[in-house]
């Protein structure tokens, strides 16, 4: 067996053992924690490196910046991108708060472990891992709230080293608000737990965790509340206190989340009483 026949077959068994255990354990709570496995296929369009996305200038972030700007018909290229970071948290992350919060484990989603390919129409379609690891070990069985200490860990992977440099090259690309689009970055975050069928208890005190001591901020652009839907079933929605200018956008509505609609109200949509 050649080397080249080798390390395919390693990638293959790689990839059967992880899907068959963490990822699809991911996809069965819905399609945006669904994570594919290897590089794209050869000669396979549209697909972007997410660590090259961190330069500001780079033929990558105007792909995906000028996608998302057609795709949304968005007025600005501000607008786009205040919207593209709350898409990229709620769908290229999503998966490692998701694995996060209900283990305690730290899937490796830093940016040099990640490859996506954006919606010609609005946020990005597909979401690859280079490689199936996880960045840290469980935590102790009698720890008092399992994964809290591991919150540091997927702080760094999540917003320091991935979602927080991707803002600062949409800042300096756009001039975008930092405010703003890190307010994204928390809304896409909080939504990848909310969307999720897990606990809406629990998951409020794993998004507490994972505030707890983050950079950015965060903790002062918005919150979670559970809701109970008309179907009796409850969630996790988070309630923002900054603005995307979704409503800019060629849908001219706001988003679910938005600030601009008072609080009692955003709860009241949530719920289906509205």
């Amino acid at each position: 067996m050649s080397a080249y026949e080798e390390a395919a077959a390693m990638s293959a068994y790689e990839a059967t053992t992880a899907q068959d255990g963490p990822l699809a354990a991911l996809a069965a709570h819905g399609p945006r924690y669904r994570l594919g496995l290897g590089a794209p296929p050869p000669g396979a369009p549209g697909w972007l490196a997410a660590d090259r996305l961190l330069d500001p200038y780079g033929p990558e972030l105007s792909q995906l910046l000028d996608t998302e700007h057609r795709g949304s018909g968005h007025r600005t290229a501000h607008a786009a991108a205040l919207t593209l970071i709350a898409v990229y948290a709620g769908r290229v992350t999503a998966a490692a708060v998701l694995h996060w919060a209900l283990t305690g484990r730290v899937l490796d989603v830093r940016p040099g472990n990640v490859w996506l390919r954006p919606d010609p129409g609005h946020g990005i379609a597909e979401v690859r891992l280079r490689a199936f690891r996880m960045l840290d070990e469980p935590d102790a069985p009698d720890a008092p709230e399992a994964g809290t200490g591991s919150a540091a860990t997927v702080q760094r992977a999540v917003l320091t080293q991935h979602l927080f440099p991707l803002a600062d090259a949409l800042r300096e690309r756009t001039r975008a608000g930092l405010r703003q689009l890190r307010g994204g970055v928390a809304h896409g975050c909080a939504t990848a737990l909310g969307a999720s069928r897990a606990d809406p208890d629990l998951l409020a005190r794993r998004w507490a965790a994972f505030l707890d001591g983050a950079p950015g901020g965060l903790a002062a652009l918005g919150d979670v509340v559970a809701v109970t839907r008309p179907d009796g079933t409850r969630r996790l929605v988070y309630l923002r206190r900054t603005c995307c200018l979704f409503y800019t956008s060629a849908e001219a509505v706001r988003c679910a989340s938005c600030c601009l609609t008072s609080r009692d109200d955003r709860i009241a949509a949530y719920e289906g009483r509205a």
